[in-house]
């Protein structure tokens, strides 16, 4: 069993990329939200965006979730995990990704969602992870602990666990550099980026 604690990432499983071991670990408070919710009309306002060649911050976390809970921009904390249902992110652009990253989620954990949706999150540092039964285990201000390595959520106080397909190897690299882009850099030039 678990010890409630504050939002967090964690180090926990070690995994093996490129010679060095990297901690997989995730633990953070759960807000949680049911199925069907749209990138573009319920995570943000899309049509709201003031520059969409660009990712202006401020206002992108000005709106995360703030259609759903009018408070979540103001409550959210850095590590919160976001739990939500099927079809998680449908009609997305990146934006929305980014919105969750920059307010602080560390971990979106849905029953389904898109391939693309859970692509363009990990290229901006974003994990979300499809498993099956997580609306069922989680509710509300849970703490909730993953590990994106083995496929495994626990919850703080509470005995038994669910499963999901665990991150590849390539998948934690992308996590472990923040995005896709600084992944990219220190593979090709074999650099730590901090």
């Amino acid at each position: 069993m678990l010890a409630a604690s504050p939002s967090k990432v964690q180090q926990g499983c070690e995994l093996e990329l490129s010679g060095e071991k990297k901690m997989t670990l995730i633990e953070g408070r759960v807000w949680k939200f049911g199925n069907n919710i749209s990138a573009d009309d319920g995570i943000i306002q899309y049509s709201q965006v003031p520059d969409l060649g660009t990712f202006d911050i401020p206002a992108l976390k000005a709106m995360c979730f703030a259609t759903l809970e009018p408070d979540f921009p103001r409550r959210v904390r850095q590590g919160d995990i976001i739990v939500a249902g099927s079809n998680f992110g449908h009609h997305s652009h990146p934006h929305a990704c980014v919105a969750m990253k920059e307010s602080g989620i560390a971990a979106v954990l849905v029953e389904s969602c898109d391939s693309a949706f859970v692509r363009k999150a990990l290229n901006v540092g974003l994990p979300i992870i499809p498993c099956p039964g997580i609306t069922n285990f989680a509710e509300a201000g849970d703490v909730l602990r993953t590990d994106l390595a083995t496929g495994t959520v626990e919850k703080a106080g509470a005995a038994g666990s669910l499963h999901y397909r665990p991150f590849a190897a390539q998948m934690i690299e992308i996590w472990e550099a923040g995005n896709l882009a600084d992944a990219l850099k220190k593979r090709l030039s074999g650099v730590e980026i901090p």
